[in-house]
């Protein structure tokens, strides 16, 4: 219990501002593992930022490559001026990642993002200049690298604080610890250029990084200005140096500047990861092995991987520095006993992306998808797809659309790359056990799979458990078996202190989603309210996560229940319990009962629209009140209150439930009591037939001879029962609808006189006619 009371109040402290906000801990490495301060181990799944802050090629257009200066000399070319492409690429910077495309992100399950970030974001707006001299013509190179030395020596590089790349990056920062993750901060284009793969480096002149020592200069000076300026920052998970070194001669140049600059950062007294890459596009780790360096603790190890062949993962590269292949990845963690993280990876089908990562899972190696998002005119192995044409590669006419497109409400979701790399996937995350049929209640605590939750003793009725301690990010898994498509009202019975929350009902993994609703302060961590949405549900045996999308509550259970949404609005119903008797509004005068042998005038009610999917039930001019549970009902309402509206849940044998604002439903109590708004499940006693008027249709099967004939005015079906084929005629034109039992909508129709049904399958339906004047409604069997 003192736990209990302990996290209660650090929450609370987190709601005054007294600490921070979903505050992450320093990461470190503890032999192979990377750990938190609390010695937990810490699997990094995230994505990486492809294309924000550095353009390549084949994300702009499939059809081609090529550098992020080529399309800024396209767009020269064609008439822009400097100050006109420094705008549309300020525009794109604003427009391609946004705090809604973290929190997306972040609600799949990651945890972490990779940013890539280009060094000339680091310069002023003129020494940008000087670089994009050289885009408009080569011959400018030796200027600009005058240039560079003569800044560097007068110490007049990297000191702005307000410049773009501190800027974005500190966007990132905040955008990502207000979801609780971390960001792995990547120099993807280095000063110079870190390889011959252009794109990659935005390289003005291939490999120069290793060539000329101003480059490499550059390279420290600016990693000492940021990691000093986010040395305290432990949203930062470490800093990735140099990304994907290629075709550099000698490894022992990468193995110079990345161990210059490892202790240059150690001197700042940052205690920071680092991420080492080797050579062959950060694979290669000849002369780069963890005992190379001077100061060799807190070191991560990278491997990109991309297009193995399946089978090749076991299949060892006869050079044990090169650890792509996940055996020789394995093997180099084992042997230097540092961790290792999987940097990127993706760009492939959906199956070999689904193999990839359930390898990387199986033997807890991190990994960033690549890459976020990109554009193409059908669906890419990017998380989310940037429509295209226009195409930058188009030049000025496509600059206005591009930034359109690229915005995250334009965007559209990959859903098979998606699902093929859900994070929450794996060892530790598959759902397994049966499935349980709704309608039902589950209890929380009975998810197949979960991240981040905790269980505690519960005080509310039924006792057991409820789960808790949750936070953004954290979800479980359940399995369900939904009986036919359709409408249905999902309960949460939930308590909060203060903080309230969010909850989003999916798909297991995120490929759906089915709704959202907010969770509200209830005023005690045992102080229980039920709150309720209406989603659609796919049929059959299926995996359903419920996701924190914001944490600061505790659930007890969930219930999944069938919803109509055919309620006979304005007409005038009976309703008749399993005793087969009727249920009485008694004038208002004292609490209701469900006894009356036959439907007089107190035993009609008008079926009234409450608003946001709910009804009220009006008989002698006066409302139906739950009392919210704490008494009898009664109807004696002059107005509609929360307590006067309710759910109106059709069963799957057609009867029909009344859900109260409580979340517990109208009892009959079998006639021997008054009536109540008390039950948490709907049985025998909290089902009720009903039908129009005294001349009453039933909406279910009935057995007692004496009910109200049918009515045939108006609306006649034949054969009724029927193999399927039947026959509906009305007297006056209408619309006619035929409706499941699960409130789903299969057939609608304007009809003069007569609608022949064919092949109608096996079953209990609802048949609506709507005049102008008039609603009347019937059941059909199909055999």
């Amino acid at each position: 219990m003192l736990q209990v009371l302990l996290r209660r109040t650090l929450f609370l402290l987190l709601l005054l501002g007294l600490v921070q906000a979903n505050a992450q801990s320093r990461l470190r490495a503890d032999g192979t593992r990377i750990v938190n301060a609390s010695n937990q181990e810490v699997i990094l799944k995230g994505v990486g930022l492809g294309g924000w802050l550095l353009q390549e090629g084949y994300m702009l257009n499939p059809n081609s490559g090529g550098t992020q200066g080529s399309f800024k000399k396209r767009l020269y070319d064609q008439g822009q001026t400097e100050a006109q492409v420094e705008a549309f690429y300020q525009s794109w910077r604003d427009n391609f990642i946004t705090q809604a495309d973290i929190n997306w992100i972040a609600d799949q399950g990651f945890n972490c993002v990779r940013i890539p970030m280009h060094y000339d974001l680091f310069l002023t707006a003129a020494q940008r200049t000087a670089r994009n001299n050289v885009i408009r013509n080569s011959g400018n190179y030796t200027n600009y690298i005058n240039s560079l030395t003569t800044w560097y020596n007068n110490n007049q590089l990297f000191v702005d604080p307000n410049l773009e790349g501190f800027r974005t990056l500190e966007n990132c920062l905040n955008w990502c610890a207000a979801r609780g993750m971390y960001v792995i901060v990547d120099l993807h284009a280095a000063p110079g250029a870190q390889g011959t793969d252009s794109n990659i480096s935005d390289a003005l002149v291939g490999n120069d990084l290793w060539n000329r020592t101003i480059f490499q200069d550059m390279t420290v000076r600016l990693w000492e200005k940021i990691v000093s300026r986010y040395i305290n920052n432990n949203t930062v998970a470490f800093w990735d140096l140099i990304n994907e070194p290629n075709n550099v001669p000698q490894n022992q140049s990468i193995h110079a500047l990345t161990n210059r600059l490892i202790n240059a950062i150690r001197a700042l007294g940052d205690t920071h990861l680092i991420m080492v890459e080797g050579n062959g596009w950060g694979n290669n780790y000849d002369y780069l092995e963890p005992y190379t360096f001077t100061n060799n603790s807190n070191l991560v190890y990278n491997a990109h991987r991309y297009w193995i062949a399946e089978g090749d993962d076991y299949i060892r590269d006869g050079n044990p520095n090169q650890i792509n292949r996940l055996i020789n990845l394995t093997e180099f963690r084992t042997r230097h006993n540092v961790p290792v993280w999987v940097g990127e990876t993706g760009e492939n089908s959906d199956e070999w992306l689904r193999q990839n990562v359930d390898k990387l899972n199986a033997n807890g190696i991190g990994w960033a998808h690549w890459t976020y998002k990109r554009t193409s005119s059908s669906a890419n192995a990017a998380l989310r797809r940037i429509v295209g044409p226009p195409y930058l590669t188009d030049g000025v006419s496509a600059m206005s659309g591009v930034l359109n497109n690229i915005k995250f409400a334009n965007t559209v979701v990959n859903s098979g790359p998606l699902a093929a790399v859900d994070p929450r996937r794996g060892s530790s995350s598959s759902c397994s056990g049966n499935y349980t049929s709704v309608p039902a209640t589950i209890q929380a605590e009975g998810y197949c799979s979960m991240s981040g939750i905790q269980t505690e003793t519960t005080t509310d009725t039924g006792g057991g458990q409820n789960i808790g301690y949750t936070d953004a990010g954290d979800w479980l898994g359940f399995r369900i078996n939904v009986p036919t498509a359709g409408t249905y009202t999902v309960e949460y019975r939930v308590a909060s202190q203060s903080g309230g929350g969010a909850i989003r009902l999916e798909q297991f993994g995120g490929t759906a989603v089915y709704g959202t609703i907010n969770v509200p302060a209830t005023g005690g961590w045992q102080t229980w309210q039920t709150i309720s949405h209406t989603v659609q549900l796919p049929a059959g045996s299926q995996e359903v996560g419920i996701a924190i999308t914001a944490g600061g509550f505790n659930l007890n259970w969930f219930r999944v229940t069938g919803n109509s949404t055919s309620a006979p609005i304005g007409q005038t119903i009976w309703l008749r319990g399993i005793n087969n008797l009727y249920v009485s509004g008694e004038n208002g005068t004292t609490a209701m009962n469900c006894n009356r042998p036959s439907p007089g005038t107190w035993e009609q009610f008008t079926v009234v629209d409450a608003g946001a999917g709910k009804i009220a039930l009006r008989s002698m001019s006066k409302y139906v009140s739950s009392e919210n549970g704490v008494a009898a009902i009664t109807c004696s309402r002059t107005t509609i209150g929360d307590w006067e509206k309710f759910d109106w849940v059709v069963n799957p044998d057609g009867k029909v439930s009344f859900r109260g604002n409580n979340g517990r439903y109208i009892s009959s109590e079998n006639g021997a009591a008054a009536m109540t708004c008390s039950r948490t499940t709907i049985s025998g006693w909290e089902a009720f037939s009903y039908g129009t008027g005294s001349g009453a249709r039933s909406a279910a099967p009935e057995t007692d001879t004496s009910a109200p004939a049918a009515e045939t005015d108006g609306l006649d079906i034949y054969p009724n029962p029927s193999s399927g084929i039947f026959t509906i005629r009305v007297s006056k034109p209408g619309t006619i609808s035929i409706i499941t039992t699960s409130g789903k909508t299969i057939l609608k129709s304007e009809v003069k006189d007569v609608l022949p049904v064919n092949k109608l399958s096996s079953g209990i339906y609802i048949v609506r006619m709507k005049t102008n004047t008039r609603i009347v409604t019937k059941k059909i069997v199909v055999e």
